[in-house]
């Protein structure tokens, strides 16, 4: 099975140079992950297979040097999210619940951190429902714009939508915000890596201390952040008090994602639609992707993982 998956991936990637240096950096390490991506890869629409190439090339200049350890720490966290879904389809719940046990464990913990970053990198290559919300970025999001924008991002991580921003001709300024300042020092580090040239301001900021802004943006990210706050509508919330009352808002969360530091469990879309529209939004649009592209309402029904993405306005 392994041999005639490698088969396909071969002739899907044929000319997919950066995804394909990607997944063979993987396959060194995992061999038999070989199917998982064959499926993965086959599901997705040309548009999502462009946007897998530019952010491949971009995940590789971040883990130039060590594309085997990276490699490696993709499979370790795909280890450590298995005993997360095993608890979670066994308790119907996330394991942990406050970001005080989250921190204890995880965040506090740098070896751990160090793997889990890594491995989280690869994610946005690999899996399917994570390229389907970063095409949406990309294509409904980025693309969208007409007028040069003011862009703020709320929890950059590995900078990769930062640099993507940084990228549009539209982008006027380039501002993210993060509650770690080690977690902001690894984004300059990664933005540094990428070669962005336009000045991003980065800034230490607890969006669930802050009362309210004081300057406004045309564009507000805040992707995969939600669920590790323990209250996703104060950040929300503010956010609305950053964002110019003709600005967007793109906010993208996971559905049933059980992970070591996810504490805040959305389950449905309702649950996402109903905290967006009390934070003072308007939903645009709203698109869904499922792991392995498995069907919505399957997914939905068994509790396996969905990725939301959300476009808005504020009301």
């Amino acid at each position: 099975m392994t041999t005639t998956a490698n088969d396909a991936l071969s002739d899907m990637l044929a000319s997919r140079p950066h995804t394909r240096a990607v997944i063979d950096s993987v396959l060194e390490a995992w061999p038999e992950h070989a199917g998982y991506l064959q499926k993965s890869l086959a599901a997705r629409s040309p548009e999502m297979m462009r946007a897998t190439e530019a952010v491949a090339e971009a995940v590789r200049r971040l883990s130039k040097g060590s594309e085997r350890q990276v490699a490696e720490d993709y499979r370790w966290t795909c280890d450590r999210l298995r005993e997360e879904e095993l608890f979670f389809h066994r308790e119907g719940r996330y394991r942990l619940s406050t970001f005080e046990a989250a921190m204890a464990e995880v965040y506090s913990n740098h070896d751990y951190m160090a793997r889990y970053v890594n491995g989280l990198l690869l994610t946005q290559v690999l899996w399917y429902n994570h390229i389907g919300t970063f095409e949406q970025f990309l294509h409904r999001v980025l693309g969208a714009a007409t007028q040069p924008f003011d862009y703020l991002e709320v929890g950059p991580g590995h900078g990769l939508a930062v640099y993507f921003a940084a990228a549009s001709a539209h982008s006027k300024s380039l501002e993210a915000w993060d509650v770690s300042a080690v977690s902001l020092r690894e984004t300059r580090a990664a933005l540094d890596k990428l070669g962005v040239d336009k000045p991003v301001s980065l800034t230490e900021v607890d969006i669930l201390k802050a009362e309210k802004s004081d300057r406004r943006y045309d564009l507000i990210v805040i992707s995969e952040v939600l669920e590790h706050l323990e209250r996703p509508d104060v950040a929300l919330k503010f956010l609305h008090t950053a964002l110019r009352p003709d600005g967007r808002i793109f906010i993208n969360v996971p559905l049933n994602s059980p992970s070591p530091d996810h504490i805040y469990l959305f389950s449905t879309p309702d649950d996402v639609k109903a905290l967006v529209n009390a934070a003072g939004f308007e939903i645009e649009s709203m698109e869904m992707y499922a792991t392995q592209a498995k069907r919505l309402e399957f997914a939905l029904s068994n509790r396996i993982t969905v990725s939301a993405g959300v476009i808005a306005r504020p009301v």
